[in-house]
Order: C-alpha cells, then sequence, then structure tokens
C-alpha cells in the first residue's frame, strides 16, 4: 500500500453471538475496529465501532462516517447491549495528501505510535478530545505529540467481501435487514 494509505485488520475482529457473517448484535459482541450501521429515530448510519479499554469495564462507542454527520466529529457512547448491524466489513482509511496544518477535530494524522483520527470526546469523561486509532479499533488520549503528518481531507471506504467499496453500498447492501 502507498503511504497515504492506512492498513486496517482483517475479518474477524471476534465479533462473537450465535450467527456468523453480517447481522444484528449487540454492542459487546462486535469486535473494536468493525463497521456497523446504527440505526436511529434519524435514520441509518455507517459507523466505526470503538472500545475504550477502562480499570473496570470496556465501553463502546461509534464514530458516524457515512452519512457525514453535521458539525464536529465525535465519540457517541453506544450502550453494551444496543443492537447494532454488525456488516462483517472494516475501515479502509485513505489518507489524502499530508498538510503543515494544526490538527482539528476529525483530521487524521500520524506520530510516531500510529495513525489517529481526532474526535470531541463522551462529555461524560470529563476530557475535550479523545482520538480513534482505525487500526485498532481503540479509542487512546494524549495522542498530539511528536506529530508527523496530518490529514485533513482523508476518506473512509469499507473492506466489504475482499474488495473496497463506498460506505453507501453498506447501507444500500444490508437495506432490507436494518
Amino acid at each position: 500500500m502507498s503511504n497515504n494509505h492506512l492498513e486496517t485488520p482483517e475479518f474477524p475482529l471476534n465479533s462473537s453471538g450465535d450467527a456468523d457473517g453480517p447481522t444484528h448484535r449487540q454492542a459487546h459482541e462486535i469486535g473494536c475496529g468493525a463497521l456497523v450501521i446504527r440505526s436511529t429515530e434519524d435514520g441509518h448510519a455507517v459507523c466505526l465501532k470503538l472500545d475504550r479499554i477502562g480499570k473496570e469495564y470496556v465501553h463502546h462507542y461509534v464514530i458516524v462516517l457515512d452519512p457525514k454527520p453535521e458539525g464536529e466529529m465525535e465519540l457517541v457512547y453506544v450502550d453494551p447491549e444496543e443492537k447494532l448491524f454488525d456488516c462483517f466489513a472494516t475501515l479502509d482509511l485513505e489518507l489524502g495528501e499530508a498538510e503543515d496544518v494544526a490538527v482539528k477535530t476529525g483530521h487524521a494524522f500520524e506520530n510516531k505510535d500510529g495513525h489517529f483520527i481526532k474526535l470531541l470526546d463522551d462529555p461524560k469523561t470529563q476530557k475535550m478530545f479523545c482520538f480513534a486509532e482505525p487500526a485498532t479499533g481503540l479509542v487512546r488520549i494524549r495522542q498530539e505529540r511528536n506529530l508527523k503528518n496530518v490529514h485533513p481531507n482523508w476518506k473512509a471506504r469499507a473492506k466489504f467481501k475482499n474488495e473496497v467499496v463506498e460506505l453507501a453500498h453498506l447501507l444500500e447492501h444490508f437495506a432490507e435487514e436494518l
């Protein structure tokens, strides 16, 4: 892969449950780093499922990728028992050109530890920002040190059935199952 393309994990991502393959699962049954479809009263959205490892618990979150949310990109808490549609797909992140700019919310960047996306944190955490690590599906803190590259114009696609597709394709493909 080129330098502006991030390698992310392949399936299986430790998703559990009775069914094998794409299906509705509780959030705690879906491996971090999976692409999921979350259904709310506002409609369906393709999201990246993330986990934050706490002292006593694993906390489950998503970030909405498609349709792109209004405002700043934020971490959204998900109850462990909330049903999400596990697409059995992973993120294909095209970083785009690096720019000499300060990291803002929604930007992807690289530091000595890997690649991250800066997000508004869950207000309950009392932190302003957090950082999604697409390669692991984990939420991290304090990653803006030792920056190498900032990628404000990254693009997300899905690795689905051995091909790379637009995120909207997942919404179309699974429309009858949602």
